[in-house]
């Protein structure tokens, strides 16, 4: 076995030269993802710099059935990029970062998926323009993992998530060495299979994305976060629901609990009123257009009994209003050392059914489940805290989170709205699919994949991976 492996390091060397870690030079980090689930410490990880190296490496991976896991900033918040299998390769793409083309007059950019979202939104800062899909972790999330992700974020009440038009073609590195690209460089096409599609959300188990050809927006001039409290938690979700019916086209819709409200009175001194936040914001171009949305809604919620309403009137006040949004996940730790962050996502009409279940099941289980997250699409974060010293509320937790996933696919809803699949959820998106979904799924997988190397334990529940994997699958 030793001289097997000894054996793979080389070729690994042959093909990436110097960029390939070994397992004596790999700390734990590359076990984990953002989430704490400690996966097997690989074997190697090699950083490509060019589709071909890719191509050479995918060729003789299937040949040798070698598990291969691609990473990108390692932001995933389902376990999606952890290995699995013992004497894994972990494929990180944080090195093929470049931006390769702007077409300015076609409103297109064209990237490599190490680059993160905040860096090419500063790039193309410079010309007035924004690739506006926002994850929370934008700052170190990478365009390939985003789209491997479907991630959305803060402004996906307006413009999405990733398979929402804004990934127009993509190059992808298939587990056979063939090279291809899904889709055009217009906003319509109509013609053939969605491909692009299919790899967006794919989490990493149909090949691996090499180039992405992007569509992007005018840069809004113009900004108004509104910031406004509720005595009640079904009041405030009520209020989303009604607000996304007026007409407004806010640009962000978020929500956040009594309990992330006091733990962000912990964290930061916020003096909040009330049970329940909400924060809005509107965008435009023309000053008067968000000036007149924010007169109607400053209006509205008045009308509603809202609390204690403000809004931005310079950058500063702005920035200090979304602070509690963007403290909301740094500050749990003030209330609970660790907690399971979840991903459930309802039809609009359901979001007050969707609190009203997490506070009843934070009651019925004797925890805290702070909650918060996106409401103006309908996706919340209930976050189950729990002490990891204690293993009995550890159990606990474990129930509830179940149990809130559960509950959303009775309303109507799905696990996941913008996380992914990953590990962390495959039991519950296995009840949310159906065994008829899944089956066809693998077929796809086994067409891409025949060899089953890529993500091997993700996605699927593990009766599907046994066919490939056995008993060697840690999970």
């Amino acid at each position: 076995m030793v001289w097997v492996l000894s054996g793979i390091i080389k070729v690994l060397r042959e093909i990436f030269g110097s960029d390939v870690l070994s397992r004596e030079d790999i700390v734990e980090y590359y076990a984990y993802d953002a989430q704490p689930i400690k996966g097997e410490i690989p074997l190697a990880i090699v950083f490509p710099r060019k589709a071909e190296q890719i191509r050479s490496y995918l060729v003789y991976a299937s040949k040798h059935k070698i598990p291969t896991y691609i990473r990108g900033g390692g932001t995933a918040l389902s376990g999606g990029p952890i290995p699995l299998v013992e004497n894994a390769v972990v494929v990180s793409m944080y090195r093929m970062n470049r931006i390769l083309d702007i077409k300015l007059k076609d409103m297109q950019v064209r990237t490599e998926p190490g680059i993160t979202i905040d860096e090419l939104n500063i790039y193309l800062g410079r010309y007035g323009l924004l690739f506006p899909i926002d994850p929370g972790s934008s700052a170190a999330a990478t365009i390939g993992g985003a789209i491997a992700n479907n991630a959305g974020g803060v402004k996906a009440v307006k413009y999405g998530c990733m398979k929402d038009g804004w990934i127009l073609s993509l190059e992808v590195v298939l587990p056979n060495g063939e090279i291809i690209e899904t889709g055009t460089n217009t906003f319509k096409a109509a013609a053939g299979y969605n491909l692009t599609g299919l790899f967006i959300g794919s989490e990493g188990t149909l090949g691996v994305i090499t180039k992405a050809t992007l569509k992007v927006v005018a840069k809004p001039k113009y900004r108004v976060a509104v910031r406004a409290y509720f005595g009640d938690e079904r009041e405030a979700a009520e209020f989303v629901v009604k607000l996304l019916r007026m007409g407004l086209d806010p640009t962000a819709i978020e929500f956040l609990d009594r309990d992330t409200l006091e733990a962000v009175k912990r964290y930061s001194g916020l003096d909040y009123k009330g049970n329940a936040m909400i924060l809005v914001e509107f965008t435009s171009s023309i000053r008067e257009d968000v000036e007149r949305r924010l007169n109607l809604l400053v209006e509205i919620l008045k009308e509603e009994g809202a609390i204690d309403i403000t809004w931005s009137k310079t950058d500063e006040e702005y920035q200090k209003i979304w602070m509690a949004r963007k403290a909301a996940a740094p500050s749990l730790g003030n209330l609970k050392p660790k907690y399971l962050i979840l991903d459930p996502t309802v039809p609009i009409s359901k979001i007050p059914e969707l609190v009203d279940i997490c506070r009843k099941i934070a009651n019925k289980y004797g925890l805290i489940i702070a909650t918060f997250g996106h409401a103006g699409d309908g996706n919340l974060h209930p976050n189950v805290l729990y002490d990891p010293l204690d293993e009995e509320e550890f159990e606990r937790a474990l129930k509830a989170a179940k149990e809130i996933s559960l509950e959303t696919i009775k309303l109507g809803g799905t696990v996941s709205g913008e996380h992914g699949v990953g590990l962390e959820k495959i039991e519950t998106f296995k009840k949310e699919a159906g065994r008829e979904k899944l089956d066809l799924m693998w077929k796809i997988k086994r067409l891409f994949d025949p060899n089953g190397i890529l993500n091997p334990g993700k996605l699927f529940p593990r009766e599907y991976w046994e066919e490939i994997w056995g008993d060697r699958l840690s999970i």
